[in-house]
């Protein structure tokens, strides 16, 4: 069992919008061992683009009712 972040989305609903990019450039769907590590995950982004937004770097950032955590089958 893992846990993944989903962002909600106009066109498609919720979707896993979240990646791991490897050395070699390959891409792969991030998901998480545990739902505590997937809600770090998440506070931690959100953390960053708050203070981002405070110090000016970006015009808008997420908010956390625009994710969710579920659980997948690996």
């Amino acid at each position: 069992m893992s846990y993944e972040i989903q962002h909600f989305t106009l066109c498609d609903g919720w979707v896993n919008t979240w990646t791991i990019i490897h050395e070699d450039g390959t891409e792969e769907v991030e998901k998480f061992e545990t739902y505590q590590d997937a809600k770090d995950s998440l506070a931690e982004f959100l953390d960053d683009e708050a203070e981002a937004y405070f110090n000016g770097y970006i015009e808008s950032r997420y908010h956390e009712d625009e994710f969710r955590i579920v659980e997948v089958l690996k």
